[in-house]
């Protein structure tokens, strides 16, 4: 289940007070015009913002900008190719945010958006979510990513309750690896031919973080 909402009291009637404490110990609810977007602030300028139709237009000049360095390990640049499609893009990451199959935020830094991170593919019959991010190649090795996974690590056990959290990467992607390690996730093997890029099948790591790991 997922709910908008346009201040923190309607929020605090679905967790409860004291789960809402942890919860959302930096996050708010922004409300903009009739578009409320909810906002986990990281420091004074980082901050990720839920995918709303706002983002549509800069999510398309991102990747326009970004493709050689995005499309190695992410095929759906190949496909965006107007704006149009990205809308339709975060209108699908919309709805699935809404029936609560994953929660998809933009990454904005001093108020522009510079690339994407979520929790993905939810199972919430067994606590389980999987981390996905990326980020434009001239703020690659500036800790925005590393950032970033803490609050959605955070976000992932104290507000969705998760028990385990998973980032999978190629095994071939050496600087999307590090993150997981920096981070004290644990490796639990390779995922033979476990993603299908472009014409050819590839080896995934897969690691995850269980919520015992860090309480």
């Amino acid at each position: 289940m997922f709910i908008f909402a346009s201040s923190p009291l309607l929020v605090s009637s679905f967790f409860g007070k004291t789960k809402l404490r942890k919860f959302l110990r930096n996050i708010y609810i922004l409300a903009e015009e009739n578009h409320p977007i909810m906002t986990i602030t990281i420091d004074q300028n980082l901050k990720l913002e839920l995918i709303h139709e706002n983002h549509a237009q800069p999510i398309f000049d991102l990747v326009d900008a970004n493709r050689t360095h995005l499309r190695e390990w992410l095929p759906f640049v190949d496909r965006m190719q107007t704006v149009e499609f990205a809308e339709n893009f975060v209108k699908g990451t919309m709805q699935r945010n809404k029936d609560g199959n994953e929660y998809a935020f933009v990454i904005v830094d001093n108020e522009k958006v510079i690339g994407r991170i979520g929790v993905y593919k939810i199972d919430g019959q067994n606590k389980i979510g999987e981390i996905g991010y990326w980020l434009a190649e001239n703020l690659q090795g500036k800790g925005i990513i590393t950032k970033s996974c803490k609050a959605i690590i955070n976000f992932g056990f104290s507000g969705l309750q998760l028990n385990r959290i998973e980032i999978k990467c190629g095994t071939e992607n050496f600087k999307s690896k590090t993150i997981p390690e920096k981070l004290n996730f644990t490796k639990e093997g390779i995922i033979r031919q476990g993603e299908l890029l472009y014409d050819k099948f590839i080896d995934l790591n897969l690691y995850s973080l269980l919520k015992s790991d860090v309480e």
